[in-house]
Parts: C-alpha cells; sequence; structure tokens
C-alpha cells in the first residue's frame, strides 16, 4: 500500500497549492486587525448563503442561482481533464429547510447563528463505463440516494464542515464520511477570498465500487482488484467571490486533489493527483 507521501506527484502538486494559499492570505491576516469589513460576511456572501437572512422579495424564501463550467476528471482517478456545465440552485426556507443542488436537500434541525446541523439527503450520481475508454468492461454505477448528517460551524475568521453519508437507493451502497476546515476573509469590499482543505473517508463497500475490479471483469484489461476502506482523497482548494452588486456576483475555484491509499493504488487510477477548476455567475434574491 503506498501513503500519501509516497507518490511522485501527490506531494509537489499540494505543496505548490497550499503555499500559494499562504502567500495570498499574508496581506490579508496582517491587515485582519484593522480591517472593516466583518469576516462574517464571507461566509453569508453569494457562494455561502446557507444561514438565515432577513426576509427579502420572497419572504422567508432566499434563492442562489448559478450557471458556469467546469475543467473535472472524467472520473474520480482519469488522467483526461473533460469541461462540464457547471449549474447551481440554493433555496432556503426561513433558514430552517434548504434544497440545493450542492448540499440536497435538508433541515437545520439545530441552528444558531455561527452553527447548523441536521439530517441531509444527498445524491450520488454513480459513474457510467462508456463515459471513458478505461471503464470499458466494467460495471456502471447507478444514481445513488444518500442520508446521513451534517453540521456546519463558524468560528472567527473559519468554517468548519463535516457530514456523514450512507447510499440507500441501489447505488455504490456505501459509506462516506467528509471532514472540510476553510478560511475566508474581505479582500476588499467586493471581493472575498477562502482557503480550504477537505478530506473524504470511505468504507470497503464504497471503495469496492468505485475503486475495485471484480474477477468477472478482470478481462476487460484491468488486473483483479480488492480494495478496502480508508481515506479516498485529500485536497486543497482556493475560491474567490466578486459581488458586482448585492445581487450578482462571480465565483471561481482552484482546487487540487490527491488520491489516496487504496484509492490511489487501483488499477483505475490513471493519475493520482490532479487540478480542478471551475467559474460561475450567479444571482441571489
Amino acid at each position: 500500500m503506498r501513503s500519501f507521501f509516497d507518490g511522485k506527484r501527490r506531494c509537489p502538486l499540494l505543496a505548490v497549492l497550499i503555499a500559494s494559499m499562504i502567500v495570498l492570505s499574508l496581506p490579508m491576516t496582517q491587515a485582519g486587525a484593522e480591517s472593516r469589513y466583518n469576516d462574517w460576511e464571507v461566509w453569508t456572501s453569494a457562494a455561502n448563503a446557507v444561514l438565515p437572512a432577513k426576509r427579502g422579495k420572497l419572504g422567508p424564501f432566499r434563492m442562489n442561482i448559478a450557471a458556469g463550467a467546469a475543467a473535472t476528471p472524467e472520473y474520480l482517478g482519469s488522467d483526461t481533464i473533460a469541461s462540464k456545465p457547471l449549474p447551481l440552485l440554493d433555496v432556503n426556507y426561513a433558514g430552517t429547510l434548504f434544497l440545493s443542488t450542492q448540499q440536497g436537500v435538508g433541515w437545520n434541525m439545530w441552528r444558531k447563528r455561527t452553527l447548523r446541523a441536521g439530517p441531509r439527503i444527498t445524491f450520488d450520481f454513480g459513474r457510467n463505463a462508456a463515459d471513458a475508454p478505461s471503464l470499458a468492461g466494467l460495471p456502471d454505477i447507478e444514481l445513488g440516494t444518500e442520508i446521513g448528517l451534517f453540521f456546519e460551524s463558524f468560528v472567527a475568521s473559519w468554517r468548519f464542515k463535516g457530514d456523514i453519508r450512507k447510499e440507500i437507493g441501489g447505488g455504490h451502497g456505501g459509506f462516506l464520511i467528509n471532514g472540510e476546515a476553510a478560511w475566508g476573509s474581505r479582500w476588499s469590499k467586493n471581493a472575498s477570498l477562502i482557503l480550504g482543505m477537505r478530506t473524504t473517508f470511505m468504507n470497503d463497500t464504497y471503495a469496492e465500487s468505485y475503486f475495485g475490479v471484480a474477477a468477472a471483469n478482470s478481462t476487460a484489461g484491468h488486473a483483479t482488484y480488492t480494495p478496502t476502506g480508508g481515506f479516498r482523497d485529500v485536497n486543497a482548494y482556493v475560491q474567490l467571490v466578486y459581488d458586482f452588486t448585492q445581487a450578482i456576483y462571480v465565483a471561481t475555484e482552484l482546487r487540487g486533489t490527491t488520491l489516496m491509499e487504496q484509492a490511489a493504488d487501483s488499477p483505475l487510477a490513471e493519475s493520482d493527483a490532479f487540478f480542478t477548476g471551475s467559474v460561475m455567475v450567479g444571482y441571489r434574491f
């Protein structure tokens, strides 16, 4: 088994991104005590409108809609980067119920100004073997429904997130745990910079679905491989959100990801380290 530090590309990729994050944050860290912009505004800005707000044009409803494009691997572990559409819809009712293309459908059962937590339903879109030549002969992974719990907490300039998910709808059938920490600050009156890191832990069932090769499929050009659970990946990211008005914004992101342990050792992992990027324009009301 290879550890995180064994890969030739993993450490340099994340090291470059993390170093860039530190350099970008230094001017703002130094000026943070004198900043006239509230750090809380970062986490209630366009790309992070997740907590309750005052009534707007839609009464107790808040909405955030956006469209853009993302450059991502054809599948997790592919060395082919493809351009994909990136739609976003967030609907929040009185800070209690939410529906989101990124966060799923959930209930803020426990809700304070700096904390929210509760049950949530998310969706895993699976994997189609026809999407990449390297997946030929492997079974498709169907669309799956995941149930679980989440939390999100804000401490000064920091945001901490975590969730657990169990797939129950005929997809990968596995179990995931996600953890994330991010630091954000106003770069200017209109611009917010967010730097973060995220990791995902998978169980055996998930690992076998996405990274395993059964004996019956080994004739498709892949060696038989039966992975076990462990850390799936770790990534670091930089996000920049610019508000043209209180309603219109543009959000960009650069993310460096490295596969870990059993995921990196899979014969399906053509690349165990890669960058992804996205840009979107949105409107919130």
